[in-house]
């Protein structure tokens, strides 16, 4: 089985700039999770997608490949699915290989472990989900990332 971890990571946030890349305990925040990605030991391979050449940079230190994401996928009212589904489109064209699952880590998340990835991973697995996420209750609206089956017909929603 081939699993593929993205980790995306805009560089316009709205919110706190140049968050992604901001200095947490001696690292970038995103550091802080592709370390933690690295250590899992259960991914083929790393992946980091941003529109920011800087998180770019700082990232090819932990991933195995970077790609500059395209303008459209970049904004911030941008659903995540399509920057996902680019990522392992450009994945699978560079590693010459398919995916069988796709892991995505938040870049903001440094509190995440090693025991989390996996235990997530042995949940999706056994349970042969479609797909699995943890949730927190959201500050912004909850369409922002969402998917929405409406008379068996799936559609990304937008904010």
């Amino acid at each position: 089985m081939n699993i593929l971890c993205s980790v995306c990571a805009r560089g316009g946030s709205t919110t706190l700039k140049n968050k992604n890349i901001k200095i947490l305990y001696g690292k970038p925040l995103i550091a802080h999770t592709l370390i933690t990605a690295k250590k899992a030991k259960i991914f083929d391979s790393l992946v980091v997608s941003s529109d920011s050449s800087k998180i770019i940079n700082i990232s090819k230190k932990y991933a195995d490949f970077t790609i500059k994401r395209p303008h459209n996928l970049s904004h911030d009212s941008s659903p995540k699915i399509p920057a996902i589904r680019h990522v392992l489109e450009k994945s699978e064209e560079f590693f010459n290989k398919k995916f069988d699952v796709i892991i995505d880590l938040d870049a903001t998340a440094p509190l995440r472990t090693v025991k989390d990835i996996k235990d997530a991973l042995k949940i999706f697995l056994k349970n042969k989900n479609s797909n699995l996420f943890s949730v927190c209750k959201s500050n912004k609206n909850p369409y922002y990332n969402m998917v929405e089956k409406k008379n068996n017909k799936i559609r990304i929603v937008k904010k």
